[in-house]
């Protein structure tokens, strides 16, 4: 990868075809579901559009992570300044891991994409039905604030609840892939991370106390039974155990 000049559309296409590759050989060698759709996303990515494109970081997320999008049924975009990203300092490991690592997370919404988009739909049901106290006690401050148009009631606000856990899962199956392939700097990119309000190493934290198996059964045999709302109960309990050995 040449890392100093912006990427091109062809170079998305190449970066793209690699992190299919990643993806097939991690989820073959960890005998995990990290894209469970991964042959029929190959196929269909094999007939899409990649485009190099400058992508507008909203303001106030100096640390986000919003290099690249996904347009179904088979778009990927990423921000052409990537090989850049480091500025202004001089990291090109750094930069190439974060570029592959924006284009497996876009690979990754292409495939829950083809899948039917399982987990966010079995998400904001679980939301819907099991946290209407949540909801109510939210949707009161939000209108407290005056309110959003784009939040008019429990269903938005569980859509939106749902996305942002999605998203956090996202993240960590694209984690779980770059550490298995060795990729240098990956801590520095996850802790990027932790400035977002449910970052992803709430699930790191739970894998380390209770296995990286584990954590992926929350995505399928727990499939509509659990949520953001979960993952921080479990992650708090997981620090006040830890905390209380610490004590003891």
């Amino acid at each position: 990868m040449t890392l100093r000049r912006d990427l091109s559309d062809s170079d998305v296409h190449r970066i793209v075809q690699d992190s299919l590759d990643m993806i097939s050989k991690a989820q073959s060698q960890l005998n995990l579901p990290v894209a469970p759709n991964i042959s029929k996303t190959r196929s269909t990515l094999s007939r899409g559009s990649f485009k190099a494109l400058t992508m507008n970081v909203r303001r106030g997320k100096r640390n986000s992570m919003e290099y690249g999008s996904f347009l179904p049924p088979a778009t990927i975009i990423l921000d052409k300044r990537l090989p850049k990203s480091d500025h202004p300092m001089d990291m090109p490991d750094f930069v190439e891991t974060l570029t592959i690592y924006s284009a497996i997370h876009e690979v990754f919404h292409a495939d829950d994409h083809l899948g039917g988009n399982k987990l966010l739909v079995a998400t904001r049901d679980h939301i819907l039905d099991r946290h209407e106290d949540k909801l109510e006690k939210s949707m009161s401050i939000i209108m407290e604030e005056g309110g959003s148009p784009a939040i008019k009631g429990y269903g938005d606000l569980a859509s939106l609840w749902a996305v942002q856990y999605v998203e956090m899962v996202t993240h960590y199956r694209g984690y779980v892939v770059m550490r298995h392939m060795k990729y240098p700097k990956l801590d520095r990119l996850w802790s990027r991370l932790r400035n977002d309000y449910f970052p992803p190493n709430l699930l790191t934290c739970i894998e380390l106390s209770k296995g990286t198996e584990y954590v992926f059964g929350l995505f399928t045999e727990k499939l509509g039974e659990y949520c953001l709302i979960e993952a921080l109960n479990e992650y708090n309990a997981i620090k006040d155990k830890d905390a209380c050995s610490y004590t003891v």
